[in-house]
């Protein structure tokens, strides 16, 4: 069996969420609850208990949401992680099919295939998309690439902007935060 780098750097994670979790707390007492509630109430009906039971269950979930509630209220609750690189190259994949989708859906509005109705409410949905990928991929960092030797022509990658270093697609001619060509390198 061979192990990655990538698999052997995500097990803390994968052992913070095997911990005990406030959640599962509150499903365990409401269960012990329901399981209480019948022994106690003998002599009833089965309906009865199936309702009384989904009852004290209820009450549990409930409780979930009053200390997720209080939680966030009181600041427990942290900011979200950045999303790993596996996760950013999923959004970029997942943002450039939209903006494509995008483009597809423009031009069959244009030859007069899709109608205005149907190209407002589709449009919107895939620009809703698109930029709530484009703002969870600005909420990643991205690292700053090596700096060349003096020898070297300091020449970015391709997408990199040589001017503010932000990173854009690799087929961009400008770059998306100030505007300045791009250098493309088409090989």
């Amino acid at each position: 069996m061979t192990t990655s780098s990538e698999t052997s750097t995500e097990r803390p994670a994968a052992k913070a969420r095997a911990a005990f979790q406030p959640w599962q707390f509150y499903i365990l007492l409401a269960m012990l609850g329901a399981t209480g509630a019948v022994i106690l109430s003998r002599n009833t009906h089965p309906v009865a208990l199936l309702l009384l039971s989904a009852a004290v269950v209820c009450a549990g979930l409930v409780g979930v949401a009053f200390h997720h509630a209080l939680a966030g209220l009181f600041g427990q609750v942290g900011p979200p992680a950045a999303p790993s690189d596996r996760a950013r190259a999923q959004f970029e994949r997942e943002k450039a099919l939209i903006l494509r989708s995008i483009k597809e859906l423009e031009f069959d509005h244009q030859m007069g295939k899709v109608s205005e109705a149907d190209f407002n409410d589709i449009g919107g949905r895939l620009r809703a998309r698109a930029m709530t990928l484009m703002q969870d991929l600005d909420r990643t960092v991205i690292e700053a690439p090596a700096k060349p030797a003096a020898d070297e022509p300091a020449d970015p990658p391709a997408g990199m902007c040589a001017v503010c270093g932000s990173a854009n697609d690799t087929d961009a001619r400008f770059c998306k935060q100030c505007g300045h060509k791009l250098g493309n390198r088409r090989r």
